[in-house]
């Protein structure tokens, strides 16, 4: 069962979700943090998967306070170009406390277990270590986030578990960068990072032109052992 359903703000307003219940109640909520094209098509495909798999699933609208309802595609000429520019004009600071106000409702809500996780997805990646060093979510997964490495800083502040997916041959994650993040992160109790060889960015946007699906499975399957160790 799909539904839209609105949440308070941090500092006052409401902003939208896409929702997805699983067949059993109450169960750990999971929200999924867009990337830069919005709550598209491919970000409630994903949002049903994971609703497929018992969880509460939710996608809030990251870019509510820009404009409601901003919604792109990978796939069409010119949204590329629009949604670098609409995710470059996001503000992260509030942007991580709406995300960080969505949890703690989450975890009152009649639906939820009473656990929570965020995943996020190239910006929601990068949203969702925010999360981990700022918000009270119970865990937290990052697939290709992009701009972690500007926010290193905040690395000492992680108090909860951490799921890192990187593609080796994504641009927005070269080497070096990875470099940055084994030496900030890599020697954690609290963070599991894998690197997939051979695979570039967005790979687990299911039946996307970048979609690989092998990789896909592995990454969603060593997820939800993440998930089930840190919220069941």
């Amino acid at each position: 069962m799909t539904e839209e359903r609105n949440f308070d703000a941090h500092g006052g307003g409401r902003f939208g979700a896409f929702v997805a219940l699983p067949g059993k109640l109450p169960a750990p909520a999971l929200v999924l943090l867009q990337e830069v094209y919005g709550v598209n098509r491919f970000m409630r495909r994903i949002t049903e998967y994971w609703a497929a798999q018992g969880f509460m699933a939710v996608c809030p609208d990251v870019y509510w306070r820009l404009k409601p309802g901003i919604v792109l595609d990978p796939e069409t000429p010119g949204h590329r170009e629009q949604a670098l520019e609409t995710g470059g004009r996001l503000d992260v600071d509030l942007a991580v406390r709406d995300i960080a106000g969505m949890v703690e409702q989450l975890h009152a809500a009649k639906e939820c277990s009473g656990r929570v996780a965020t995943a996020g997805y190239c910006l929601g990646g990068k949203l969702a270590y925010l999360v981990g060093t700022r918000g009270g979510a119970d865990c937290n997964v990052s697939y290709y986030g992009v701009g972690i490495e500007m926010h290193l800083d905040e690395a000492a502040k992680l108090s909860k578990p951490l799921l890192m997916h990187i593609g080796e041959s994504d641009p927005w994650t070269p080497e070096a960068v990875r470099a940055r993040l084994r030496d900030a992160l890599g020697a954690s109790p609290l963070v599991t990072m894998h690197v997939y060889p051979d695979t570039g960015h967005a790979f687990a946007r299911e039946r996307a032109a970048t979609d690989v699906p092998a990789m896909r499975e592995l990454a969603n399957g060593r997820t939800r052992a993440f998930l089930e160790a840190n919220l069941r």
